[in-house]
């Protein structure tokens, strides 16, 4: 793993040159001409250092949202010397092909919008874009698997949740277009500028991976993680892609196994809580007095990811942009003593969630973290009368 390596001197430049050109008073061919050489020596490191994206940023993300492509293709010449055209892990051939494979599947649908046939299309359409929710196993393994481990090492996280945001809003446009598709009368009109703004998210998002994100994982992360990382994307799979892969490592720590945890109101040994807490129809995750993610069970019924990766990240990181105040709130007025509690309920899926943050204090009232506690409660949401016998069916 190499070192983080600035260049102070190119870094100030380019952050004039960004500040120059967003700047509506300004001649952008002078300005372009006149940095034109520091601009071409750019490198996708460079971009997690200047002022537009560092972490105290006055910049919202949606400003930066607004003013990234203009900036990548302005800067492409440069960065695109940097893209992973070669590499030397799995991880990295993996999230490759399948970016190939998500380019395929868009390209694939193109036919069916030609020579305003999108209506007598609209059955093959509407599986093509049903087939596009199969990308957010991409979108959740960068942000549960590589952001985590690229906090740890880059000098701005604003970059990354730039990033995230951008999966949030290809999230948005796709249910809208299947929502389009799914009316019995297809408004061509309206889902045409969607669709057209979607495909030029997600090519978007693609390139923006190239020459900016996986350059810079491929040169600061070791082996030894991006093993990890691999091992952690099994969970999800491969968008499109059939991949068999054997884990090199047993993650079960049976050196606790002799050990006990002991109260006063019951003894087990480590593997008995482990299993206890793994089976809880709940998805529970403890987030310690430092904001920091201490730990999450593995239940089956999972509804939101959690992976090894996210234990020591900020709990802020955790989340998408756009809740990151909601979770800093939470957290200051349990700290404060303020309150003990939030609790939301939402519809995800075909599920309906209740979720629950409750304030962690020990036997003086000392702040020890947060428990977030999320249970699907559709079931019991539907339970009426009473069953005082035992049925299993």
């Amino acid at each position: 793993m190499e070192t983080l390596h600035k260049n102070d001197q190119r870094v100030k430049e380019i952050s004039a040159f960004m500040k120059a050109l967003n700047d509506e008073s300004t001649n952008k061919k002078a300005v372009y001409e006149q940095y034109k050489d520091i601009v071409h020596s750019i490198t996708p490191l460079d971009l997690f250092y200047v002022e537009m994206y560092k972490e105290n940023t006055k910049e919202s993300i949606q400003s930066i949202k607004d003013n990234a492509n203009k900036f990548v293709n302005v800067f492409y010449k440069g960065l695109s010397e940097h893209a992973l055209l070669s590499h030397h892990h799995d991880f990295f051939k993996w999230m490759l092909e399948e970016n190939e494979a998500i380019i395929n599947h868009l390209k694939s649908l193109k036919p069916h919008f030609k020579e305003n046939k999108m209506i007598d299309n609209k059955a093959q359409l509407l599986k093509g874009f049903t087939k596009c929710l199969e990308f957010e196993k991409k979108w959740v393994k960068k942000e549960n698997i590589l952001f985590p481990r690229l906090e740890k090492l880059v000098p701005s996280n604003k970059p990354l949740e730039v990033m995230w945001s951008l999966h949030d809003d290809a999230r948005k446009q796709i249910k809208e277009i299947i929502h389009h598709f799914e009316e019995d009368i297809l408004d061509v009109d309206r889902v045409k500028p969607i669709i057209g703004s979607y495909y030029y998210l997600v090519y978007g998002i693609i390139q923006k991976e190239s020459i900016i994100l996986f350059p810079v994982a491929d040169k600061f992360l070791s082996d030894n993680l991006l093993d990890e990382m691999l091992e952690e994307c099994m969970q999800y799979g491969f968008t499109f892609l059939e991949k068999q892969y054997v884990t090199k490592k047993n993650r079960i720590f049976d050196q606790f196994e002799q050990n006990e945890f002991k109260v006063a109101n019951g003894t087990l040994n480590f593997k008995q809580l482990n299993l206890m807490l793994n089976h809880l129809p709940l998805d529970i995750t403890f987030v310690d007095k430092h904001d920091k993610v201490a730990y999450f069970n593995e239940t089956k019924t999972r509804h939101f990811p959690r992976n090894p990766s996210v234990i020591g990240r900020l709990v802020e990181h955790c989340h998408p942009p756009k809740s990151v105040d909601t979770v800093k709130e939470i957290v200051q007025s349990f700290k404060d003593g303020k309150e003990d509690m939030a609790e939301f309920w939402i519809k995800f899926k075909s599920h309906f969630l209740y979720i629950t943050y409750y304030a962690v204090r020990d036997e003086q009232g000392n702040y020890e973290g947060v428990l977030e506690v999320s249970q699907d409660i559709t079931r019991i949401k539907a339970l009426k009368g009473e069953q005082r016998l035992l049925k299993w069916k």
